[in-house]
């Protein structure tokens, strides 16, 4: 799997793990999970915003486009390990924010992935594609005229307070957890996918004509066969050794 169609596959995983977060922030209600309890049916009040503002379709789009988001930022902030550690009996914490990459790098997997090692690449790059612009972002917010340092100051509390890791660290660990857990599927998806055989098959060699005639064996010179019988002459022998006919010497 060249390094190009990698990208590519990286970049259309990333996509696909927009809808996969939305599932887990509108069915599982992973802000209630994460908060543990403090904020719940967030999804359910974005759901229904679109209704009351008499919007329509372009509501649902908005609030669909906001869930989706939202799920995104938390699974990205919140790492598998804090999960287990801080919330070991909470299983429908684990499954929602493990959930979206799973699905993330199956489905791509499935679509683009030709073997082991491509389901895995394909994981791999989703994560890396999410983790660069997560990094440069926060390293960025700081350089923002007037207001830079009020919201890298509340961005870095916000998360400490929640995951008690500092923003890079969170977000480092999260993502890097979330493809590697998928890399396991994708190589897997991958390894249904893979054929050995492809491209293995040995042409077929001609032999040419010349060669097949060079091959045969040498026909027998007339000259050491007994003109009586046609037997194979003993060099130096006078007398044909099967029927005993002379040998006129040449």
């Amino acid at each position: 799997m060249g390094w190009g169609r990698v990208i590519c596959s990286g970049c259309l995983g990333m996509l696909c793990l927009i809808p996969m977060a939305w599932i887990s922030f509108s069915f599982l209600d992973l802000t209630g999970s994460v908060t543990g309890g403090l904020i719940t049916n967030l999804n359910d009040a974005i759901a229904s915003l679109g209704s009351l503002l008499g919007m329509g379709v372009v509501g649902g789009i908005l609030s669909f486009v906001a869930s989706a988001f939202l799920g995104l930022i938390l699974i990205l902030l919140f790492p598998i390990h804090w999960c287990i550690f801080y919330r070991p009996d909470d299983i429908m914490l684990i499954i929602s924010v493990v959930l979206p990459w799973i699905l993330c790098c199956t489905i791509t997997s499935a679509l683009l992935a030709h073997s082991p090692r491509g389901g895995i690449h394909t994981s791999l790059a989703i994560g890396i594609g999410y983790l660069i612009p997560a990094m440069v972002v926060y390293l960025v917010i700081p350089f923002i005229p007037m207001i830079g340092p009020i919201i890298g100051g509340v961005v870095d509390g916000a998360v400490s307070g929640l995951t008690d890791l500092p923003y890079l660290l969170a977000v480092f660990t999260a993502i890097l957890e979330g493809c590697l857990v998928g890399a396991v599927f994708g190589g897997f998806i991958g390894s249904l996918k893979y054929k050995p055989t492809d491209g293995t098959a040995q042409p077929k060699v001609k032999k040419s004509k010349g060669k097949a005639e060079d091959a045969q064996e040498p026909s027998l010179d007339s000259s050491k066969l007994c003109p009586n019988c046609k037997a194979k002459l003993v060099p130096g022998n006078e007398f044909c050794t099967n029927c005993g006919s002379a040998i006129k010497a040449k």
